[in-house]
């Protein structure tokens, strides 16, 4: 294939033994997408990865893209690393592979640990991120199942009411959610029962599971 043989709109693919542009450890085999722009003399092809190629990238990969502040979504290669290549998709099968794909990226985007971001990705894994409810009956059903009661922890951030940064507050169990708060926690504050945003308590042993659970509910919480 020659430059003079593709046109905008064409698709293609790219050729077995590939590597990524300033990433080498990352073979390109078969990549496809759609071409957007074409540079003859320089014989560069501007390419559109199509949702398929974006979903099977490996995580390292796109998480390497992504901090280094890289487009994800075009690339530009020599005319000669390609070859022509058919749509695989149809429209409708593009919309749920885009679903798919904004999910992935955005736990990608969200814990900048590998493992973390691929198993909440795992686990909210169908949920469309615009819906709350979902997402909140999940995380109260995982943090249920995960967390182990009673925890001790300190408030982190609590700028009104009479419970402050610092307080201490044994956390028993979760209750419920709602929209504003989030997740909420019934617990025991100075022999007083309480409920309490769990998106604002800290475990104190920050070695123990319950750190990382509530920290990485935090972070989505604060990023929602």
């Amino acid at each position: 294939m020659n430059i003079e043989e593709i046109k905008v709109g064409d698709y293609i693919k790219v050729k077995k033994g590939i590597k990524a542009p300033d990433f080498e450890y990352q073979l390109m085999d078969n990549w496809q997408g759609k071409v957007v722009d074409i540079q003859k003399e320089e014989k560069l092809v501007e390419i559109e990865w199509d949702s398929e190629t974006l979903l099977n990238t490996p995580e390292r990969y796109l998480k390497d893209l992504t901090k280094e502040g890289y487009n994800y979504e075009i690339m530009t290669l020599d005319i000669s690393e390609l070859e022509q290549a058919d749509r695989r998709s149809n429209s409708n099968q593009e919309k749920d592979l885009k679903s798919k794909l904004e999910a992935r990226l955005y736990w990608i985007e969200l814990f900048e640990e590998e493992e973390k971001s691929i198993k909440y990705g795992k686990l909210f894994q169908g949920i469309q991120l615009s819906n709350y409810n979902q997402l909140y009956q999940k995380w109260e059903e995982y943090l249920s199942e995960n967390l182990d009661f009673p925890i001790e922890t300190k408030v982190v951030e609590s700028e009104r009411g009479r419970i402050r940064n610092g307080a201490k507050i044994k956390l028993l169990n979760i209750e419920d959610y709602d929209g504003m708060y989030g997740i909420l926690g019934i617990g025991k504050h100075k022999n007083e029962a309480i409920t309490f945003p769990i998106c604002n308590l800290e475990a104190i042993n920050k070695k123990s599971k319950n750190y990382d659970l509530l920290k990485d509910y935090a972070i989505w919480f604060a990023n929602m």
